[in-house]
């Protein structure tokens, strides 16, 4: 387990967003190239559990106080604090790839993990070769 914008390595965490336009975008934002995108499942996951939520304001002070060699420093204490208090299922943060839309961060440790997650589908997904290609 690696570390992310919002934990630090060796927790269990899960990435998730709000919508399957976002999944897409996030997943080939970390990619080494467009093409490595492939086939991909897309899980539809209804949420129970608890919420918290991260403002973009709150974010980009994070940011912007991060020592510069390191920007993610502080969203990744922030996320790490947060898994390893178990204060809520769900951390709702906004996107860095899409600002306008969130990301769900969500803490499999967390009590409400076992009931509060519920798998309505699994579809599997390829994005037009047009998003696929550089030139």
């Amino acid at each position: 387990m690696s570390a992310n914008r919002w934990n630090d390595p060796g927790l269990p965490v899960i990435y998730a967003s709000a919508n399957p336009s976002l999944a897409a975008l996030e997943t080939l934002a970390n990619l080494s190239h467009p093409s490595q995108f492939g086939e991909r499942t897309l899980l539809h996951i209804r949420l129970h559990g608890t919420l918290e939520q991260v403002s973009i304001e709150h974010v980009l002070r994070l940011r912007a106080d991060a020592p510069p060699h390191d920007p993610e420093l502080l969203t990744r204490e922030l996320g790490t604090r947060w898994l390893k208090e178990k204060r809520s299922l769900v951390l709702r943060a906004p996107s860095f790839v899409m600002p306008y839309d969130h990301n769900l961060i969500i803490n499999p440790l967390h009590p409400e993990a076992r009931d509060g997650m519920e798998l309505l589908s699994a579809e599997r997904l390829r994005l037009d070769q047009r998003l696929l290609h550089t030139t």
